[in-house]
């Protein structure tokens, strides 16, 4: 399921959140294991956090995102950016988190031919809710899952429910048991 970071290769990999706070707070290690193993690393999240990259292999690049909104204006507007920066960076391989990244990084990445993983950390209100947008939003989400290599899930009842709902198939779901990990030197718990 992993790409393997290869320095002769000069591998490039791209994580594309809608919080560059919590992709900093959830996953700094992992992107620094990946710059550290030689490999070019690209961010791409709005501008929400004081963050500054502990190595020069490390490139973070701004992105507007309407979040919780539901205009198509600017989600298309959000669609068209993602796909110029991933055509102009060319990436190797994109790890998406969050719903509007998992649906518009998903189809831009597919037009693209550039393999990537979706993670879905949880379902939220599209799956609970029965409002128009919650149903555009579950419409558009089966469409974009078709194209990641992988969707990772953090829980048995997302994994049920996105099988029951005919959004992936279970050959491509991957259930992480025991979550993402956390960095205990970081999180005093």
């Amino acid at each position: 399921m992993s790409i393997k970071p290869n320095p002769a290769n000069n591998q490039c990999v791209l994580f594309c959140d809608n919080s560059l706070r919590e992709l900093i707070n959830f996953r700094e290690d992992v992107i620094n294991s990946y710059s550290k193993a030689g490999n070019r690393v690209i961010l791409v999240a709005p501008n929400n956090s004081e963050y500054k990259p502990e190595s020069p292999n490390i490139k973070y690049i701004p992105i507007e995102v309407d979040r919780g909104g539901m205009n198509p204006i600017k989600d298309i507007k959000y669609f068209i950016n993602l796909y110029r920066i991933y055509r102009r960076e060319r990436p190797n391989y994109i790890f998406h988190y969050t719903i509007k990244p998992n649906i518009y990084g998903s189809i831009a990445s597919k037009i693209l031919k550039i393999p990537s993983t979706a993670m879905i950390a949880g379902l939220g209100f599209v799956f609970t809710s029965d409002s128009i947008g919650s149903r555009i939003a579950r419409r558009l989400y089966k469409f974009a899952l078709k194209f990641p290599e992988w969707v990772l899930v953090l829980n048995k009842y997302n994994k049920d429910l996105l099988i029951k709902k005919g959004l992936i198939s279970s050959d491509r779901l991957i259930l992480l048991k025991g979550g993402e990990g956390v960095n205990l030197s970081k999180f005093d718990i």
